[in-house]
């Protein structure tokens, strides 16, 4: 969506906020979203970034960007995100207004420099628990544990025949390691749980920012880590992501199995899911599942073998 489809009444909540009309929407047209995503200016010279949706639209996102709110207005100040400015909601839009960050994705080219600025911010994700283990946000264990079952639910519905013939001779091997992905992420950390590399913002000092933030959870940091080395290395970086697996000090608390483990479960999540009907107004979600589903399948196999 664009700007220029929204409601008025998110236009003037925009205006209220950014004290002054909307002058200027540049929009941010790549990702996943059924809604909108803007960069606004107002007369007065303020800026935001403006992420809205309908209920109408896709339920789900309303609902996601009802939580991605509640999320950023309890984010630690020490977490390198965009700052929740405002929020706008009622019976049928939800809009939110964060910090306009002057940055841009890592991109195909991800280099050396762009994977150690990344970790860098991911380690610099505080502990979430208290003394008593308890914590604000989602046990990233119970969040995986159901989206890691995807090689028992493809194989109960007899779809094994569907899959890369290298998965259907492993699927055995493939089930066991997913079952032992979710207990690997326990730990105490602040998780995005949806990391990848349109996920984060490089600005002109080389620093990250994490953007994108209604999965958040407690448990094992590596697991972003891993995911956003998954990413790269599917859209074309040259950096040997096992090598910074092995020698990175981010990963230190993730054993080879560990490693294997998650990447079994996440090819699990994405295959299941990829032969799901297309959510409204997604069209794009599936084949990117698909394409994800198989990177990690095929690391998995390259280590493996």
């Amino acid at each position: 969506m664009s700007w220029q489809e929204l409601p008025r009444t998110v236009h003037h909540a925009a205006e209220e906020l950014l004290q002054g009309q909307i002058i200027e929407a540049t929009s941010q047209a790549s990702g996943f979203s059924p809604g909108s995503a803007d960069r606004v200016r107002s007369m007065s010279g303020h800026r935001a970034f403006v992420k809205a949706v309908s209920r109408e639209r896709n339920a789900f996102t309303y609902d996601l960007h009802r939580r991605e709110i509640a999320v950023l207005q309890t984010l630690p100040d020490s977490v390198s995100a965009p700052r929740l400015i405002g929020s706008f909601e009622d019976t049928e839009w939800v809009a939110m207004f964060l910090e306009d960050v002057e940055g841009s994705h890592p991109g195909p080219a991800t280099t050396e420099s762009d994977v150690s600025a990344v970790l860098s911010a991911l380690a610099s994700l505080p502990a979430m628990r208290d003394t008593q283990g308890a914590a604000r946000y989602p046990d990233a264990r119970s969040e995986v544990a159901p989206a890691f079952e995807g090689w028992a639910n493809i194989r109960r519905e007899s779809q094994v025949g569907a899959l890369p013939v290298w998965a259907q001779s492993h699927i055995d091997e493939l089930d066991t390691l997913a079952g032992h992905g979710a207990l690997a992420l326990a730990g105490d950390q602040l998780v995005h749980m949806d990391f990848r590399i349109d996920n984060v913002l490089l600005d002109a000092t080389g620093g990250a920012w994490i953007v994108d933030w209604p999965w958040a959870s407690v448990g094992a940091g590596w697991f972003d880590g891993l995911t956003f080395l998954l990413d790269a290395r599917l859209n074309g970086s040259s950096v040997d992501m096992d090598a910074v697996l092995a020698t990175h000090s981010f990963f230190a608390d993730a054993t080879a199995h560990d490693i294997d483990a998650v990447l079994s479960g996440l090819a699990a999540f994405f295959f299941d899911s990829a032969r799901r009907p297309t959510p409204p107004n997604m069209p794009t979600l599936r084949p990117f599942q698909l394409v994800q589903g198989e990177a990690a399948l095929n690391w998995l196999r390259q280590r493996l073998d």
